[in-house]
C-alpha cells in the first residue's frame, strides 16, 4: 500500500521513515511489555466527537474507520527504558448526524502528525513493569458536504492513551486533550474566524485489520 509523498509544511513532531518498514495486518501477534520491531500498524479506530457550531447548536457524532501508524526502532531493548516515535500516515473515519450530514475525517497532508510512546516520569512508580503513555499530535480535515464545508484544525488535536502495556496499544481507550474548544477553520479561508469547534473527543484504538479491508 502506498504512503503519502507530499512534504508537510507543518511538522508536529519527529519524522519516522516508512522506507523498508513492513505493514502489519490481522494475524500479527502483540506481546505485552515487549518492544517490537519497526512496523506500519493498520488498525481499526472508533471515536465519539462533539462539534459546536456558533449560533446553531452542539452535535455529538460517532465515527468508525482506520488509521495507519508507522513506528520507529525502539531506543532501547528493555521495555522500561524504550521510547518509540510514531507518525500517523493515513486516517479515514466516517460518521453521520441528521443535522451535519455525513462527515469524513482524513489527515491534512500539510501537517506531519507525529507522536511518541514512552514511560512517564514518575518518581513514585513501584517495582515491576511500568505502563507507558502514548500521544499523537494530529492535523485533520473534516469534510462536511451537506454544509458545503471542509474544516481544518490549525492547533493540533492531541490524542492520548494512558496505561499502555503493549505496542501498538490496540483495544485501548483514549482521549483528545481539548481545553473547552478546539477551533475548526474553513480550508478556503484558514485565516478567517473559526466556523465550528470540537468540544470533546474520545476514541478507542481497535485491533489489526485484514489487508483487503484497507485496499
Amino acid at each position: 500500500m502506498s504512503t503519502p509523498t507530499q512534504k508537510p509544511s507543518v511538522v508536529y513532531g519527529r519524522p519516522v521513515t516508512t522506507d523498508g518498514v513492513p505493514n502489519r495486518y490481522s494475524g500479527t501477534e502483540v506481546q505485552p511489555w515487549t518492544t517490537p520491531e519497526p512496523g506500519i500498524d493498520n488498525l481499526g479506530i472508533s471515536s465519539i466527537d462533539t462539534f459546536a457550531v456558533p449560533g446553531v447548536g452542539e452535535y455529538t457524532v460517532p465515527f468508525d474507520g482506520y488509521v495507519r501508524v508507522v513506528r520507529s526502532e525502539p531506543t532501547a531493548t528493555e521495555w522500561a527504558n524504550a521510547e518509540v516515535y510514531t507518525n500517523l500516515i493515513e486516517m479515514r473515519m466516517t460518521g453521520e448526524s441528521e443535522e451535519l450530514g455525513r462527515i469524513t475525517v482524513t489527515l491534512n497532508p500539510e501537517c506531519l502528525s507525529a507522536g511518541q510512546i514512552r514511560t512517564p516520569f514518575d518518581p513514585y512508580a513501584g517495582e515491576g513493569p511500568a505502563a507507558k503513555a502514548c500521544r499523537m499530535a494530529v492535523g485533520a480535515i473534516f469534510d462536511m458536504p451537506k454544509l458545503g464545508l471542509q474544516l481544518i484544525n490549525k492547533e493540533p488535536i492531541i490524542l492520548t492513551i494512558d496505561d499502555v502495556r503493549q505496542i501498538p496499544p490496540a483495544g485501548s481507550p483514549g482521549k483528545g486533550q481539548i481545553y473547552r474548544m478546539l477551533p475548526l477553520h474553513d480550508i478556503r479561508r484558514p485565516d478567517a474566524e473559526p466556523v465550528a469547534y470540537v468540544t470533546s473527543l474520545r476514541f478507542t484504538m481497535g485491533g489489526y485489520l485484514p489487508e483487503e479491508q484497507l485496499a
